[in-house]
């Protein structure tokens, strides 16, 4: 059988890769070093540049961020200090409109800021090596009425945080071990229903398992439990399959659990009661170790005692905790 690229199976909690048939040298972007961090960007205006009269007290402003408007790009290195590691500096910037209102009357029209500033992280930083900047996340905006103690004029002042990433790479060439070239499977057509957007699901998308992923119920001595129906609610969307006389309720058709996203629900035999278990993006096992679970292949659910309505719920093969419905 072909292997295809996914989430390796767990045998005991522990992935079980086949064995790498050769070595290969591929040409990708290496990430030397990256971080996140938040930034505070903020400016201030003359109110006489855009108000049709002096602001009074207790006046409202509105601020609102202009969309696809923020943005951060490199803009130079400072010394290396220590070798290979410098300063990294990169320029943010963002548009907020704003209106000022009074009684039910504006008095500065709706315009435009440029809201900016410059970040600077100590990164590893070799030469060869370029800087690429990214915008993940931009807060509300928020504006205040002051006076510059100086001048006496009324200024407008906004402000928004803003979170980003920023990465070191390199184009390098990597020698890998891998499994030759990936194969192609014939397309299947898919509906294509309302999504939303931008997506509520993790910042990374989810892997597919080798095999199909799998539900299985059992009694607390281990024995499967045949004929009742599990459902996967997946954005809205609902895919039912039955448990079969080993208790596994497969689905061909979903590639696997997605952590953050999938629900699953079955009714219970014994007491008529749903149980429900959200998949979580990762857990904690009960000693103590996290465990990512943004992609599952295997979720087992025992139930806890003879005649108890609770189940034990395993991911891949690691205990999660119980359900109680």
């Amino acid at each position: 059988m072909a292997i295809t690229p996914g989430k390796c199976p767990q045998v005991a909690g522990v992935p079980n890769c086949p064995p790498f048939t050769e070595k290969d040298c591929i040409e990708v972007f290496k990430v030397y070093d990256q971080c996140a961090t938040e930034e505070l960007l903020g400016s201030c205006v003359r109110a006489a540049d855009h108000c049709t009269a002096p602001i009074p007290p207790g006046a409202t402003v509105t601020c609102n961020v202009v969309p696809n408007t923020a943005r951060c790009f490199f803009v130079g290195f400072g010394p290396f200090n220590p070798p290979f590691f410098r300063p990294v500096l990169v320029h943010n910037e963002v548009q907020v409109s704003v209106t000022v209102t009074s009684d039910g009357t504006v008095i500065c029209p709706t315009f435009t800021i440029l809201l900016q500033g410059i970040t600077q992280a100590q990164m590893w930083a070799p030469d060869g090596t370029f800087v690429q900047c990214q915008i993940l996340a931009v807060g509300p905006c928020t504006c205040d009425v002051t006076t510059d103690p100086v001048t006496g004029d009324q200024l407008i002042c906004c402000r928004v945080k803003v979170c980003k990433e920023i990465q070191i790479k390199a184009l390098v060439k990597l020698l890998v071990p891998s499994y030759g070239f990936c194969e192609l499977n014939p397309c299947v057509a898919v509906p294509q229903p309302e999504f939303p957007c931008p997506p509520t699901q993790p910042l990374f998308p989810p892997q597919r398992c080798q095999d199909p992923p799998v539900v299985t119920v059992q009694t607390a001595v281990g024995v499967g439990l045949g004929g009742i129906t599990v459902s996967l609610i997946r954005a809205g969307t609902t895919i039912t399959a039955v448990t079969d006389v080993t208790g596994n309720a497969t689905f061909p058709t979903v590639g696997g659990f997605a952590g953050g996203i999938d629900t699953i629900k079955f009714t219970d035999t014994v007491t008529g009661k749903t149980v429900s278990f959200a998949l979580p993006v990762e857990f904690t096992d009960l000693t103590g170790t996290v465990h990512d679970s943004s992609t599952a292949c295997t979720i087992l659910f025992v139930r806890a005692g003879v005649g108890l309505a609770t189940f034990n719920v395993f991911i891949d093969g690691v205990q999660n905790g119980t359900v109680d419905p």
